[in-house]
C-alpha cells in the first residue's frame, strides 16, 4: 500500500506514523472480516459483533476484499441483497 497518498506534507507527525502502520492494521482487519464471513454471510453491522471491529473499520476494508477477489456482495435475481438497510457480504 502506497502510504504518500494517505498523509500531506503539513500533517503532524502522529499522522504520518498512523499512515505507516495503516498496511498492519488493514491485513490484520480483512483476516478477521474474511474468518467471520467464512462462517455466515453478513452485513457490516453484523461483522461488528463477531470481528470486535467498528463498521466504519469493516466499511473500509469491504471494499478491499472485493477488489482482491475475496468477498462479494450477495445478489438475489439480480439485486444486491439488503438487511436492514445494508448489502449482506459473503466470502469467496
Amino acid at each position: 500500500m502506497q502510504i504518500s497518498h494517505l498523509v500531506r506534507a503539513r500533517d503532524p507527525l502522529s499522522s504520518v506514523l498512523a499512515a505507516e502502520r495503516t498496511p498492519q492494521f488493514a491485513g490484520g482487519h480483512c483476516a478477521r472480516i474474511l474468518a467471520a464471513l467464512r462462517s455466515q454471510p453478513a452485513t457490516a453491522h453484523e461483522l461488528q459483533a463477531t470481528t470486535g471491529l467498528t463498521v466504519v473499520q469493516i466499511d473500509r476494508r469491504l471494499p478491499d476484499l472485493l477488489k482482491a477477489g475475496h468477498a462479494r456482495v450477495v445478489q438475489m435475481a439480480g439485486e444486491d441483497l439488503m438487511r436492514g438497510g445494508a448489502r449482506v457480504w459473503e466470502a469467496l
